[in-house]
């Protein structure tokens, strides 16, 4: 079987797992190399976007995407991972919210702001895993991550549950986000449901289930990347960069990471500006026999 080298925009299932997903496409193409950006937790459902062959060494631009979720919280509960997946350690009576109270929370909750990473979760502490402590009973101080919240929409509720819809930045725990408007409401929650419904300008309505991933669903590495500010170079450019030469400051204006495509729209590699060039950060090489 030849190599396949791009990208498929997978609508995950419940209770599986990211890996899971990825396994089951490495199984499918006999292919090693596969990875995904983003890990959804096996409770949430939604866009998990993943790179096979060649394209895995593009994870990195597509780690810091926006993300956009659906999810309803439940009040009334707290579980230690801040959803359904565990049981419920302490119950309050639910003060029900108004939508006005709702909305005046969410609009508080706009913009930059630290979060701290849930002891269940895939952050590590010293080596370890912090769910792997988790299960052990332990917790530990977590420093706090920036992140921003871009918007929140509500889209339902009742008299103990809220449905809305996020857009928010790289890093974010919406479950975390979920509990800080319980308490913002004085009330305690968890997530009964979570979808991911967008990823950068990747789009959930254009996902597949992973057991319909076939070649000729496989997105290439150019329309992928659409995102990133390019640098089309001539033969002997392309030459030069598949074999990961630096660039000249003056192929293009960004002044961060591009990436270089030759005039057939072949994507060669990854570049990040630094000390008055353009340096190669990573090889994709869709001409496929060279090292970088």
């Amino acid at each position: 079987m030849k190599s396949v080298n791009g990208f498929f925009l997978i609508d995950k299932k419940e209770d599986w797992t990211s890996r899971d997903v990825v396994t089951k496409i490495s199984h499918i193409f006999h292919e090693r190399k596969v990875g995904h950006s983003g890990t959804l937790d096996p409770f949430a459902t939604g866009l998990l976007v993943v790179s096979i062959g060649r394209a895995t060494k593009a994870n990195i631009c597509l780690d810091g995407l926006d993300k956009e979720y659906i999810a309803t919280l439940k009040l009334g509960g707290r579980t230690i991972s801040g959803d359904k997946t565990n049981e419920i350690i302490e119950e309050k009576p639910v003060k029900s919210p108004t939508k006005e109270d709702i909305l005046k929370v969410f609009d508080s909750l706009i913009g930059p702001q630290k979060q701290v990473p849930p002891m269940v979760s895939a952050v590590r502490y010293k080596g370890q895993k912090l769910f792997h402590l988790a299960l052990q009973g332990i917790e530990v101080d977590r420093p706090a991550r920036d992140i921003v919240i871009h918007s929140l929409k509500l889209l339902d509720f009742t008299k103990d549950s809220i449905t809305f819809k996020t857009h928010v930045s790289k890093g974010t725990y919406i479950r975390v986000l979920g509990e800080t408007i319980a308490e913002k409401l004085d009330n305690i929650g968890y997530l009964t449901s979570l979808r991911r419904t967008k990823v950068g300008n990747f789009s959930v309505e254009d996902a597949i289930d992973v057991l319909e991933v076939s070649e000729d669903k496989l997105i290439n590495n150019y329309d992928a990347l659409s995102f990133m500010d390019k640098v089309e170079l001539d033969d002997e450019w392309a030459i030069k960069a598949s074999h990961g030469v630096a660039l000249p400051s003056n192929m293009s204006d960004s002044r961060d990471i591009i990436l270089a495509v030759d005039k057939n729209h072949m994507v060669i590699a990854i570049y990040k500006y630094e000390n008055g060039q353009f340096k190669c950060l990573r090889g994709i090489n869709d001409y496929g026999n060279n090292s970088i």
